[in-house]
């Protein structure tokens, strides 16, 4: 069942009604229909039982976006209905009462078939009545043996890689007949992804959480929250400072842009019709927040079945790369760090053969840090050429004072480099980078340092400077025209 598409409906029906639920299960198992779960639930006026029904996924119901996200596990409207989800305690218990009560009932029909009173039809409604109340039994042991099973345990010791949880009044985005669709946007991520940096995303679960607030959504990775934002169906967002000119409405919401610290402008779609400029709708906001997350927190999402891939991909090409290198030179650890970081800067590993040959070349480096400045290296032309425009590199510089200072972040002892960073600092050098990017009117910054302190220097200034490359002066190749537009 946990392989395959399922559909679900649910059906309600008085608990008092015996006649009306047998009809109920007769008319949903001749339509192919089988029970998935009943509950009792209490209305205004009465007590229910909501009957949830399931069935494989019809094909003509099938659709792309299938293999694209676990929608089978977004559930919202049946949780909505159902009590919290019990422990397997709590469930071991419940099914103990149950047959505690189950024997309660077999106990008295004995009694009655004990009785020298009975007519033959008496009997023989008892025997039966008897012989389904010994089933149900059985069942309800079964129940049990399961439910304190340790394999019970084992297949519950699971978690999803990569969550993005919606609150309630935002759970149109995912609908289907939403011409606003996030799905759609996810697979347009995805290959985009795939074919700019040769990264491909895992399966995103989308879920309906209660704990966010209105219009709010998160991201998790492995179940630690790395983002959390709102969004607003029917609004279309925009950066307040590209809309010159424009004057905000009553019905317009102001809120902060959670990837660039920027001010965003939310404005009903009628409005914008005419606009000069494009904004973002509610799914691609959130979309454009997915692939942000993607790119950032690859070395968490990408985990040894995804370089092992790779890694398959090399062997078709050539095993020869693959025997020379994993583990004599190289170990898996160290594979991982190098692809992760190529695609957290955004370089592409697309030609993954090229990338296995340079590592073969450089195998001898001494630590996979100085195999990542050479392997960068051999890809400096692919990365200007993704960096420049119309055959130019604008460039941003460290002057002297500055890379002083960057350097007072090492220090070394008998034993190893370490580096203490001093917040201020970082956070002044980055005020300077985005002084100068915004007075020249750029948006993507690039600098150039010493190769030495090329990584270091980026993984602590994209924390504060939003889409930053980092490039090592021996990074600049001579094929395309570098202009330096400033120094810091």
């Amino acid at each position: 069942m946990f392989n395959k598409k399922m559909q679900y409906i649910i059906k309600s029906v008085p608990t008092d009604d015996k006649q009306a639920l047998e009809n109920l299960l007769n008319e949903m198992s001749e339509a192919g229909w089988d029970l998935y779960t009943m509950h009792e639930v209490e209305t205004d006026s009465s007590f229910d039982f909501n009957c949830i029904f399931m069935r494989e996924k019809q094909d003509e119901d099938s659709t792309d976006l299938d293999d694209i996200v676990n929608i089978t596990s977004f559930k919202y409207r049946m949780e909505k209905m159902l009590a919290a989800p019990s422990s397997p305690y709590a469930s071991c218990k419940e099914i103990q009462l149950k047959i505690s009560n189950q024997k309660e009932r077999i106990k008295k029909i004995k009694s009655q078939l004990e009785s020298e009173n009975l007519s033959p039809e008496k009997k023989k409604q008892l025997n039966n009545q008897m012989s389904d109340e010994l089933r149900q039994l059985d069942g309800l042991k079964q129940a049990l043996v399961n439910e304190i099973s340790p394999d019970a345990m084992y297949s519950a010791i699971k978690e999803e890689k990569f969550v993005v949880n919606l609150s309630e009044e935002i759970l149109e985005v995912i609908s289907m007949e939403a011409n606003d669709n996030l799905l759609a946007e996810t697979v347009r991520i995805r290959q985009d992804l795939a074919e700019r940096l040769g990264y491909v995303i895992p399966h995103i679960h989308f879920h309906n959480s209660d704990e966010l607030m209105q219009n709010e959504f998160s991201v998790k990775i492995h179940d630690i929250e790395v983002f959390r934002s709102v969004v607003f169906p029917g609004y279309v967002a925009f950066y307040k400072d590209e809309l010159k000119g424009y004057k905000s409405g009553e019905d317009d919401i102001i809120v902060t842009d959670g990837i660039t610290g920027k001010k965003l402008i939310w404005i009903q779609k009628e409005k914008v019709k005419d606009f000069w400029i494009k904004g973002d709708t509610a799914a691609e906001y959130i979309g454009r927040v997915i692939e942000y997350i993607a790119v950032k927190e690859v070395s968490d999402i990408m985990d040894y079945n995804d370089v092992n891939k790779y890694v398959e991909k090399v062997i078709e090409s050539n095993s020869f790369l693959v025997d020379n290198i994993i583990p004599d030179f190289i170990t898996a650890s160290d594979l991982k760090y190098l692809l992760t970081c190529l695609v957290r800067e955004k370089v592409s590993v697309k030609n993954i053969v090229y990338i296995f040959e340079k590592i073969n070349d450089y195998a001898n480096e001494p630590t996979k840090e100085d195999l990542l400045d050479k392997v960068r290296l051999a890809l400096s032309r692919h990365i200007v050429k993704d960096l420049a425009k119309d055959g130019e590199l604008k460039v941003i510089e460290f002057s002297d004072e500055i890379l002083d200072r960057v350097y007072s972040f090492f220090k070394e002892d008998e034993e190893e480099a370490i580096i203490r960073i001093d917040s201020c600092e970082v956070q002044d050098i980055a005020s300077r980078l985005m002084k100068i990017a915004k007075a020249k009117k750029i948006t993507s910054t690039v600098i150039a340092v010493p190769m030495d302190i090329r990584h270091m220097v980026f993984v602590i200034l994209s924390e504060f400077v939003q889409d930053l490359t980092v490039l090592a002066h021996e990074e600049l190749v001579s094929d395309y025209n570098i202009k330096f537009i400033g120094k810091i």
